[in-house]
C-alpha cells in the first residue's frame, strides 16, 4: 500500500495575513517589508505576482512593474501566531505532521484520510477548514502524492486554494514536464549549472547517463540527481516530538607526521566515517548533518553539509564528506582531520526503508556490525583501507547508551 503525504502550503502567507487583517488591502497589489526604510519586499500578494514582482526585488524594480503597490510593514509576532494555529489545525488530520516552514506542513495521511472519504476529501476539507478557522484570505494549496518530494512537487503545480495529485497514472508526465525551479532540492546555481550541460527537465536528467553527470557534479549529486527525477524519496516525516537533541558522534585522528598522499588522506576520511558510523549504529541513532575539519601546515579548514533525509549509511556519509574535500583542492599537507555526524535522532521513530536497494544495504551493514563484534574490529572493511594503517576504535562514552 502506497503511503498517502499531503503538503500543505499556505498561500502568498505573509501577505494574505495583512490582507486578513486590513480588509482595505484585499484585492490590491501588496508588498511586504521588514520595516519602514528597508529597500527590498520579502513577499508579495497574489495581485503584486500578476504584474511580475518577485520576492527580493528592490523597491524601485517593485514600483517600477507596479506604481500602485501597497507596501506593508512585516508582523512576524503575527505570523507565528497564525503558524501556531494552522499546525494545530493540521494535527486534527494526522498524528503524523512535520512542520517544514512556518507557513507549510507535511502530513501523513496513509491511515487516516479514509475517515475523511479519502485523500481528495481530505484535501478539500483542510482547505475548508483553514479558511473558517484562520480567515477568507488564508488559502492553501494541497499537494497529494506517495512520498514527501512528489507531494511537494504537486503543490507547487495546484493552483491558488486548489490541489494537485501525482499518482502513479501521471507520475512520469508531470517529472518530465516539470520545471526545476518546482523541484525541493535543486536549487538556482544547480539548475545554471545543469543547463549548461543542455538539460532543463527532470526528464532529460533520467535519460543522462549517470557517469556523465558524476563527472560534472561527482557521485552523490549524480545519484540524487537521478533519484530526484524518478520521482524516488523515502524519507519520513519528521513529527515535532522526534526532533533530536543538539548533540552529535564524531571522530579525531592526529597523524604521526604530515603528509600529502591523496590515497592515506582519502583512508583517513573513510576510517574516521567508519568509526563515527559504528557509533552512531551502536546507539540506536541516525543523523543528517555531517562536518568534516582538516589542519595541516598551519591552516585548517572545517565545513559540513545537511540533508533532509537520516542516515547511518557508512558509503552515504563518507561520499558527502570526501566531496567537501575535494572541492576545497586543498594544497597542504594534512596532520588532523576529524569527522561529525550531527542533527541526531533515534531510528526506531523512522519507518523501515521502502526500496529494495535502501533495505539490502542496511542488511549489508548489519552483518558487517555482526562480523566485527564477533570476529573483532575491522575484520570486513572498506577497500579503501586496504593496505593502510586502521585507526582503531576509542574507548568512550558512547558506548553506555
Amino acid at each position: 500500500m502506497d503511503s498517502i503525504i499531503l503538503h500543505v502550503d499556505l498561500n502568498s502567507f505573509f501577505a494574505s495575513v495583512a490582507q486578513q487583517n486590513h480588509p482595505f488591502l484585499r484585492g490590491k497589489p501588496v508588498g511586504i517589508i521588514k520595516a519602514i526604510g528597508r529597500t527590498c519586499v520579502i513577499a508579495n500578494s497574489d495581485e503584486a505576482k500578476k504584474f511580475g514582482v518577485k520576492t527580493g526585488m528592490s523597491l524601485s524594480e517593485v514600483k517600477t512593474l507596479c506604481p500602485q503597490i501597497i507596501l506593508v510593514p512585516a508582523d512576524f509576532s503575527q505570523y507565528a501566531e497564525i503558524t501556531k494555529k494552522f499546525i494545530k489545525l493540521m494535527d486534527n488530520y494526522s498524528d503524523q505532521v512535520e512542520v517544514f516552514s512556518l507557513d507549510e506542513v507535511f502530513l501523513d495521511a496513509t491511515w487516516t484520510a479514509v475517515f475523511f472519504g479519502g485523500p481528495v476529501n481530505l484535501a478539500k476539507k483542510i482547505q475548508s477548514t483553514v479558511q473558517e478557522q484562520l480567515g477568507e484570505c488564508l488559502g492553501v494549496s494541497i499537494g497529494i502524492a506517495k512520498n514527501k518530494f512528489l507531494a511537494k512537487l504537486a503543490s507547487s503545480l495546484a493552483l491558488r486554494k486548489n490541489f494537485f495529485i501525482i499518482n502513479d497514472e501521471n507520475q512520469a508526465e508531470v517529472l518530465n514536464s516539470a520545471k526545476f525551479e518546482d523541484v525541493c532540492g535543486i536549487g538556482r546555481r544547480l539548475t545554471q549549472r545543469l543547463k549548461v550541460m543542455g538539460i532543463t527537465n527532470l526528464g532529460q536528467i533520467v535519460k543522462t547517463p549517470e557517469k556523465i553527470l558524476a563527472a560534472e557534479f561527482g557521485p552523490f549529486w549524480a545519484f540524487e540527481l537521478k533519484r530526484l527525477a524518478r520521482g524516488e524519496d523515502n524519507s519520513s516525516l519528521i513529527t515535532q516530538d522526534q526532533l533530536p537533541d543538539a548533540k552529535s558522534v564524531s571522530r579525531t585522528y592526529t597523524l604521526f607526521k604530515n603528509t600529502r598522499d591523496p590515497i592515506i588522506i582519502k583512508a583517513l576520511i573513510r576510517n574516521l566515517v567508519e568509526e563515527a558510523c559504528f557509533k552512531l549504529r551502536k546507539m540506536g541513532l541516525v543523523g543528517r548533518q555531517f562536518g568534516l575539519a582538516i589542519r595541516g601546515d598551519d591552516f585548517n579548514q572545517s565545513n559540513c553539509v545537511t540533508r533532509k533525509i537520516f542516515t547511518d549509511n557508512n558509503q552515504q556519509i563518507f561520499n558527502q564528506l570526501y566531496a567537501i574535500y575535494i572541492r576545497w583542492h586543498w594544497p597542504y599537507s594534512v596532520r588532523f582531520a576529524g569527522v561529525w555526524i550531527s542533527l541526531l535522532t533515534r531510528k526506531k521513530y523512522l519507518p523501515r526503508p521502502l526500496f529494495l536497494n535502501d533495505q539490502k544495504q542496511e542488511r549489508i551493514l548489519q552483518t558487517m556490525d555482526q562480523i566485527n563484534k564477533t570476529y573483532g574490529d575491522y575484520t570486513i572493511y572498506p577497500a579503501t583501507l586496504i593496505n593502510q594503517t586502521i585507526i582503531r576504535p576509542e574507548v568512550n562514552g558512547y558506548t553506555k547508551l
